[in-house]
């Protein structure tokens, strides 16, 4: 494994756990077992790691929707199954990381999501939407980049709202009074009643 990988391994994992705030440069060269001067080396300071942390773990992310976006039936099926996945890993995180993401996500997006070839590229959504037209589910009449960039605006919102913070809702509240609803409004006919279906067994899935 190389340096960079290790090292970007170990802090994901750090992060993760203890908060992003809660982790030094030199409690990730400890437990990377890579010198503080080799990380300094390939990141120019914390921040650019931390960037380039969640950078990756938002990649190796979407690698896994577009694994089940691949398996499943369909979109609709792909977004509940998507959700309970969200579910369960809003759970294995800290609330401190969850916390100390708000102040990156506008750089790692940028990053990632910065034009209509990136999206392609990076976003598992935009995959999920392009998938839902051609199968008759999603309208064919939307923009997909327009509509994709809203949707990462969305989460967004979620992760930074003091408003939608000071309420306390929980992930699942998150999906059904939000996502579902929206996700909903860019359907076909047929689309929102293969939808309803999949929501009559919503606890199933989540």
């Amino acid at each position: 494994m190389e340096a960079r990988e290790k090292i970007l391994d170990k802090a994901i994992e750090l992060f993760l756990n203890l908060g992003i705030r809660n982790v030094t440069m030199d409690t990730i060269a400890a437990e990377s077992g890579v010198s503080k001067r080799t990380i300094y080396e390939l990141f120019k300071d914390k921040d650019d790691l931390v960037v380039q942390a969640l950078r990756e773990m938002i990649i190796r992310h979407n690698q896994d929707m577009l694994g089940i976006i691949s398996q499943t039936g369909n979109v609709i099926e792909a977004i509940f199954m998507i959700m309970k996945m969200e579910t369960e890993r809003r759970g294995s995180f800290s609330r401190v990381f969850a916390e100390d993401i708000n102040k990156y996500f506008p750089v790692v997006n940028a990053s990632l999501y910065s034009c209509k070839e990136s999206l392609k590229e990076f976003s598992a959504s935009f995959t999920l939407l392009e998938k839902g037209i051609r199968e008759g589910i999603f309208r064919k009449d939307i923009r997909l980049d327009l509509v994709d960039n809203f949707i990462h605006e969305l989460i967004g919102v979620i992760h930074n709202s003091d408003r939608l913070r000071m309420l306390q809702p929980t992930g699942q509240e998150v999906l059904s009074s939000i996502f579902l609803p929206y996700f909903r409004g860019i359907c076909t006919t047929e689309g929102m009643k293969l939808m309803d279906k999949y929501f009559e067994n919503f606890n199933d899935f989540i």
